[in-house]
């Protein structure tokens, strides 16, 4: 098996203002996604709801200033990630179909693993 981390991109302030009805919608259809990817036979080793990107701290390139927020200035932050093992990426993929249909963008990395690592 072969772990994957999905990572969630999407308007994180916007998503904490947002009416708890519609975020209960959004939380359904990831109760959706992760039944589907027990169901397919991929399994969640981990996963977090991240707060606001403003709480963020972040140190730029070459820097020891620590700042407030995202490093990054845009519309899209990591709002949220899973940790998903599986020996199929391509109905991995299909899965996550569910995920951006709800606005946000998915993005997905295979982890490296410990023999992958430079010495």
């Amino acid at each position: 098996m072969t772990d994957y981390i999905v990572l969630l991109l999407g308007d994180t302030d916007a998503w904490w203002d947002t009416p708890e009805e519609e975020k209960k919608a959004t939380y359904d259809v990831h109760g959706r996604f992760t039944e589907e990817l027990e169901r397919r036979g991929h399994t969640i080793v981990g996963g977090a709801e991240l707060p606001r990107a403003s709480e963020a701290k972040s140190l730029a390139p070459h820097s020891d200033v620590v700042t407030d927020g995202p490093y990054t200035e845009s519309t899209e932050q990591l709002g949220g990630y899973y940790e998903v093992s599986t020996d199929d990426l391509d109905d991995l993929m299909d899965v996550c179909k569910i995920l951006s249909a709800t606005g946000d963008a998915v993005e997905v990395h295979r982890k490296i693993t410990g023999e992958e690592q430079p010495t």
